[in-house]
Parts: structure tokens; C-alpha cells; sequence
């Protein structure tokens, strides 16, 4: 092989090179952004979570006795179905700061 042959081959191999270094970045970016968009979903819940858990409060604070007496028992289910769903969204977003951790 000569040469120019040679060269031909090397940049024909250099652009193959380049074409999947293009592609790795660009599967790499959305999957920055991928992640990113999750991150922002789990935590919109967690807010969400806790601006319920915020108003369960409140009512709670401005319940009178003989009414808190009548909605105890299910305000105790609806707090721990929040609790759960807060602490599924938090172990969410926890375990995808260890995916990509694992993906560095």
C-alpha cells in the first residue's frame, strides 16, 4: 500500500473515529439532559408533597377539638400515603445521582 493509499485509509478511519465520538457526546448530552428533566419531575413531587403536607397542617392547626376528633383517623391514613409517596420520590431521586455516579 502507498502512501496516499494509506493516508486514505488513516482519514477514512479518523472520520469513522469521529463519527462515534460524535455520537458518544451527543447520547451523553441527552442523557445529561435526560437525567436532568427526571431530577426536576421527582423534586416538582417532592414540592407538591410537601405543600399538601403543609395544608394537612394547617388544617390540623385550625381544627377544633371535637373536629379533630372526627377526622383523626383519616388524616393518619392520608399523612402516611404522603410520607410514602415523599419518601418513594426522595429514593427515586436518590438512586439516579447513583446511576449516574455509576455511568461516570
Amino acid at each position: 500500500m502507498n502512501r496516499d493509499e494509506t493516508a486514505e485509509r488513516l482519514k477514512k478511519q479518523l472520520d469513522d473515529w469521529n463519527s462515534r465520538i460524535d455520537a458518544w457526546e451527543k447520547q451523553m448530552h441527552d442523557a445529561q439532559a435526560n437525567m436532568k428533566s427526571r431530577y426536576q419531575e421527582q423534586l416538582d413531587m417532592l414540592r407538591r408533597q410537601r405543600e399538601e403536607g403543609i395544608n394537612k397542617l394547617q388544617e390540623i392547626q385550625e381544627s377544633s377539638e371535637a373536629a379533630w376528633a372526627d377526622m383523626s383517623r383519616g388524616f393518619e391514613e392520608a399523612w402516611k400515603h404522603l410520607a410514602e409517596g415523599f419518601d418513594k420520590a426522595w429514593s427515586e431521586l436518590r438512586g439516579g445521582e447513583h446511576e449516574q455516579d455509576k455511568s461516570k
